[in-house]
């Protein structure tokens, strides 16, 4: 028994298997690492994108064994539904927004315009948008304006007289929207080059050929403005089969050349001095028939103290007045200027000197008695003044 004991013992010891001799020896300490972040969300995002193919039956599935199982036709079928379903509501579904036509267009084949709102049309129709909002195209000069931005975009016009000038102008137009489909399949989305900008271009220079160019800068802008608008109306007619409708047109500036500009400048500088000397003539025929009329007044005057007058009745600017008419020169024997009638007016002028409060040597007629003919205030500075002088004189 001992012996098949130790026997036993033996060759368990001797079939027990010896660690090999050299390698690499790994220390047991060591700190095992996990796998990094981006390759266990690639194996994740790997096998939900298989399963899902698999489940919809694009893939077919592989059994424990390796070899591929059977397609899920089901799966397959409700895929390609819902693709199909998804096509069809995102071809067949429009929104047209507010200010807006849509155009449909299936297949080459241009529908009726679709007012602003919710609509649903044929599969794999697309609408076009058209806006019906006025819009405006400028052509001007000045930078930052007009849609050539920075670029000098005014109209370049020659007038009747064969002066030229710069015109800067803005159109006013909208879409009709009944007509949007004529204006798409004729013009497209891109009518404001096509149609607007040539001819308003055309237009003003049709028009402004008709007048001299100083009276278009001038005097003619309404009239101008109106054969334009006129010409643009009917090139929309003609062009877009009235799709495009004028709202307005609007002149805003016209520049004459340098050279004319100056010449103007004279000419209206000439018509200034012109209407001054007008005015200065008409001055001087105003202040002769004044005169004129004294002088008249003053022989009626004398007439009348001479020969004497008669009442009579006239009308002057529609009122009637009453005056005194002499008596004609033959019913008259001391016609003529006499010396009372002079002494009368002197007295009457040194009156006036008289009563003026700016007279400090005041000249008194007398008579043969020596009696003062004329009564000074006692107010008046030349009876009060110290240095007055007084002076003499009998009547002849």
């Amino acid at each position: 028994m001992d012996e098949s004991g130790n026997g036993g013992a033996e060759s368990s010891a001797t079939a027990r298997p010896q660690m090999p001799i050299g390698g690499m020896v790994r220390d047991p300490r060591e700190i095992k690492t996990n796998p990094s972040l981006t390759k266990f969300l690639r194996e994740r995002i790997s096998a939900g994108i298989i399963g899902s193919l698999v489940a919809i039956g694009v893939l077919r599935p592989r059994n424990p064994s390796g070899e591929l199982g059977p397609r899920s036709w089901k799966g397959l079928g409700a895929f390609l539904g819902s693709i199909f379903a998804i096509v069809f509501v995102w071809t067949s579904v429009h929104i047209v927004q507010p200010g807006n036509v849509g155009v449909p267009v299936t297949f080459g084949h241009a529908g009726k315009p679709l007012r602003a709102g919710f609509h649903i049309t044929l599969p794999f129709t697309t609408a076009y948008s058209m806006n019906t909002r006025t819009q405006n195209y400028t052509m001007t000069s000045n930078p930052g304006e007009g849609q050539k931005g920075n670029t000098d975009d005014s109209v370049a016009v020659l007038g009747r007289d064969g002066g030229s000038a710069a015109v800067n102008a803005t159109v006013l137009y909208r879409v009709d929207p009944a007509f949007a489909t004529a204006v798409f399949q004729k013009l497209g989305t891109n009518y404001a080059s096509a149609i607007v900008r040539p001819s308003a271009r055309f237009c003003i220079r049709t028009v402004f050929t008709q007048y001299g160019v100083v009276a278009d800068a001038t005097t003619l802008w309404g009239t101008l403005e109106s054969g334009v608008g006129t010409c643009l109306a009917n090139a929309f007619k003609a062009q877009a089969q009235g799709g495009l409708i004028l709202q307005d047109f609007q002149l805003r500036e016209v520049t004459l050349a340098p050279s004319l500009a100056q010449a103007v400048t004279n000419k209206v500088a000439a018509q200034q001095v012109e209407q001054q000397q007008q005015f200065e003539l008409a001055t001087a025929q105003q202040q002769a028939d004044i005169q004129r009329i004294q002088a008249l007044a003053n022989a009626d005057s004398q007439e009348i103290i001479q020969c004497g007058g008669s009442a009579a009745s006239i009308k002057r600017n529609g009122l009637e007045s009453e005056t005194v008419i002499p008596n004609p020169l033959n019913r008259c024997d001391n016609a003529g200027l006499t010396n009372a009638y002079l002494e009368f007016t002197y007295i009457q002028a040194l009156g006036k000197v008289a009563a003026s409060n700016n007279a400090t040597t005041l000249v008194l007629p007398f008579d043969k008695n020596l009696t003062p003919l004329l009564s000074v205030p006692s107010g008046s500075s030349g009876s009060s003044s110290a240095g007055a002088s007084t002076a003499g004189t009998t009547s002849p």
